[in-house]
């Protein structure tokens, strides 16, 4: 089974604001803490859901759940709809606010890492001619849009680049080791290095991204859509 995080879970859950309960006689690992935080995101991360226990959300705000699993993941949509969905690889689910939600880890499948972003505040708009989905295709698939958010699968193959392109503000999720390079409008390459499962924050600018050719580049990009 293909490992995505820190050697610990075949998953991930992006949640976009709301509150969590767990229910009780959680094992060590299972509670949500703090990964960074500044005035547009605060990201926090569940280390490792076991299977057969829940997680049961009530948003005050839209949520969406963002999965990334070797196998299927079911939803419980509970209040004003009730429904069970399976979800797989890059699955994108958008919650309605004020209806309860439960997600379990189904018996069998490994421990879960599950990532919540909440969104304080939109961040200012920058310059986005020169889209990476419309110019780059062959690197970035979209896995889910709307009016705060894109969700970007990243991925590039051993010693590839693309063009230079504008990035929004965003939460970057490595899926696997990056070792890159990248070289913004006029300047000299930079080295981009680091360990699977990290989570970290960009503000955005132009750059083209390389792959040195040492370990395939495969990203998950959360990118916060301006005022």
């Amino acid at each position: 089974m293909r490992h995505l995080s820190l050697g610990l879970s075949t998953g991930a859950l992006i949640a976009l604001v709301g509150s969590i309960t767990l229910q009780s006689g959680v094992p060590q690992g299972a509670q949500p803490r703090t990964i960074l935080e500044n005035e547009y995101v605060r990201v926090s991360q569940i280390d490792a859901l076991a299977p057969g226990y829940t997680i049961s959300r009530t948003p005050d705000s839209p949520e969406i759940a963002l999965w990334l699993v070797d196998s299927s993941i079911q939803l419980l949509s509970r209040g004003a709809t009730k429904t069970i969905d399976s979800f797989d690889f890059g699955s994108v689910q958008f919650l309605n606010e004020k209806i309860e939600s439960k997600v379990e880890a189904p018996g069998g499948c490994d421990p879960l890492r599950l990532v919540f972003i909440d969104l304080i505040t939109i961040p200012p708009s920058t310059p986005f001619e020169k889209d990476a989905v419309k110019l780059d295709r062959a690197h970035n698939k979209v896995l889910f849009e709307n009016d705060r958010v894109r969700i970007v699968h990243l991925q590039f193959p051993l010693g590839e680049k693309g063009p230079i392109v504008d990035k929004r503000p965003r939460v970057i999720i490595l899926l696997t080791d990056m070792h890159a390079q990248v070289v913004k409008p006029g300047g000299q390459p930079e080295p981009r290095d680091g360990t699977a499962g990290t989570i970290y924050w960009s503000l955005g600018g132009s750059q083209a991204t390389m792959n040195r050719n040492e370990t395939k580049l495969d990203n998950i990009v959360v990118e916060l859509k301006g005022k």
